[in-house]
């Protein structure tokens, strides 16, 4: 009755009625996020036995932590794409996509040059020493006399879309 006589009074004088809240009920769990996907394993390059050996002597040379001083030379990269379209295209493909008319032979294939993991396998420095080296065994044969000309050659491949 107490409880009336307040409610009363209060409303008499211009407030209102309290508000009672309902007691609030509790949101459902959310469901459990789905599992994702297993990510796709990295795409990986294994070079051949040939490939590896000219890897490792151009590392023994020091040739793996040189960088190319000319990359981004607009100049450089015009010689070294006409280069490239004398000494290389034939095996490695007018765009370096390891699908030259001589390649098509060839065992193992030439160097497909527009591959990202493959280009990203080896450093400037080593694709430079293999132009000037080649690869011992294989159809890689030494293509350039200097250190310029195959640094213009990596410029432009440089280039190409991966």
């Amino acid at each position: 009755m107490l409880i009336s006589i307040v409610i009363s009074s209060l409303i008499a004088c211009g407030g209102s009625e309290p508000k009672v809240e309902a007691p609030k009920a509790e949101a459902p769990a959310a469901a459990p996020a789905p599992e994702a996907a297993p990510a796709a394993p990295a795409a990986t390059y294994t070079p051949t036995e040939l490939a590896a050996k000219a890897y490792e002597a151009a590392k023994a040379a020091g040739a793996d932590v040189k960088p190319n001083a000319l990359s981004g030379n607009a100049e450089a990269i015009a010689k070294g794409k006409a280069n490239y379209a004398g000494k290389c295209a034939s095996c490695h493909g007018a765009e370096g996509g390891g699908d030259g008319v001589v390649g098509a032979a060839l065992n193992p294939k030439p160097a497909n040059f527009k591959d990202k993991v493959r280009w990203d396998f080896t450093t400037v420095g080593t694709k430079q020493w293999i132009l000037m080296n080649g690869i011992a065994g294989s159809a890689m044969a030494k293509l350039v006399a200097d250190d310029n000309e195959a640094a213009e050659i990596v410029a432009y491949l440089e280039t190409l879309p991966r």
